[in-house]
């Protein structure tokens, strides 16, 4: 993520934009005040920066995702027009009552053409807080906010007061929920890309190992560890196995622990060791570069169980929710034909569904 996407998150997180109309906003920038203008099919603005490039500076950039932000409330606010699981319908749809259960109150509903009774399944039974504010945690967290700055975006645009500990077990909560959906999506990939990265948890480093494939560039398994021997490499694998075919071609750097996971587990595999020079596995380098840039705002780890969920989560944005111009601008899993969704919200609303 660049500096000024990421100063545009930070404004945003601060509650610097604000709407005069439709097209056109005021982001403040520490003492003064700039006007974004959508115009003529593109954003702009009067600040010196975008005036000297010509190109999207921090203040777009904070449009762009309170317009995002805006989408989500959207999308979230449509939760309430339920269809009658009976006849599709939700025009005779109406709320009844509130019923408790062990993870708290669920909200009722009556179709008066079935005369059927059914709760609404949105995956925010029992959270005190309103839907599209976690959602819109999720989003921001693994666009660049730390959990901190997170909390003050959601006391400054939807007066929530929570503690980043609260957003962190949101986040929590559902990756797992996410993770184990998107675990049990298929794809077909000819050639894997696989590399491993070092991070600090409590000033030790362990690795991030993960597995790419090589035409969408979605990121198939990854593996937290701390050695990086054969064993590692070998989990590495067999967490690819579990959601994509056989490769016939496995790209990885030259260490040795590659070469003979590879060989004990795919006998009939292509085996091609590249170096930084030859960029064969460049793919996998600029994943692992947009990662890091993201981990080092975090600073460390507490845990390797934290580490473990920022991995699966970055990964789950990675695949279905960041835009790609090398893909012409789709998720990989767009690209890759097997998800459409877009965003936190319909990817829990799916992952629920699939549990049920």
């Amino acid at each position: 993520m660049s500096k000024r996407r990421n100063a545009g998150i930070k404004l945003l997180a601060e509650g610097s934009v604000m709407e005069i109309k439709e097209g056109k906003f005021i982001v403040r920038s520490g003492t003064r005040n700039y006007r974004v203008t959508w115009s003529r099919d593109k954003w702009i603005c009067e600040c010196p920066d975008f005036e000297k490039r010509n190109k999207k500076c921090k203040h777009i950039y904070a449009v762009m995702y309170y317009l995002a932000i805006q989408d989500i409330k959207s999308a979230v606010s449509s939760l309430d027009e339920m269809k009658c699981l009976q006849c599709g319908k939700s025009d005779m749809v109406i709320k009844k009552g509130i019923r408790y259960n062990k993870s708290g109150p669920v909200q009722q509903y009556y179709c008066k053409r079935c005369k059927r009774k059914f709760s609404a399944r949105t995956g925010f039974s029992g959270m005190k807080k309103r839907a599209d504010a976690i959602v819109s945690a999720l989003d921001l967290y693994f666009r660049g906010l730390s959990l901190r700055q997170v909390a003050q975006h959601l006391k400054a645009s939807y007066n929530i007061q929570v503690s980043h500990k609260t957003v962190h077990n949101w986040i929590k909560r559902y990756v797992r929920l996410v993770n184990e959906f998107v675990k049990s999506v298929k794809i077909e990939s000819s050639r894997w890309h696989a590399d491993e990265t070092v991070v600090k948890v409590k000033g030790e480093h362990i690795r991030i190992w993960s597995l790419l494939d090589s035409e969408t560039r979605l990121v198939i398994a990854v593996h937290i560890s701390k050695s990086r021997g054969v064993d590692e490499a070998k989990k590495l694998f067999e967490n690819g196995l579990e959601k994509s075919s056989k490769p016939d071609e496995v790209v990885t750097d030259g260490l040795k622990s590659y070469e003979t996971a590879v060989e004990q587990e795919f006998s009939d595999v292509i085996h091609v060791q590249s170096s930084l020079r030859e960029g064969m596995n460049n793919k996998m380098e600029r994943f692992f570069k947009e990662l890091k840039r993201r981990v080092k705002s975090l600073e460390s780890f507490k845990t390797s169980e934290g580490a473990k969920t920022f991995a699966e989560g970055y990964s789950i944005f990675y695949n279905f929710i960041k835009e790609h111009q090398s893909l012409n601008n789709k998720t990989p899993a767009q690209f890759a034909g097997i998800i459409n969704n877009r965003n936190w919200l319909e990817l829990i609303q799916r992952a629920l569904e699939a549990k049920e």
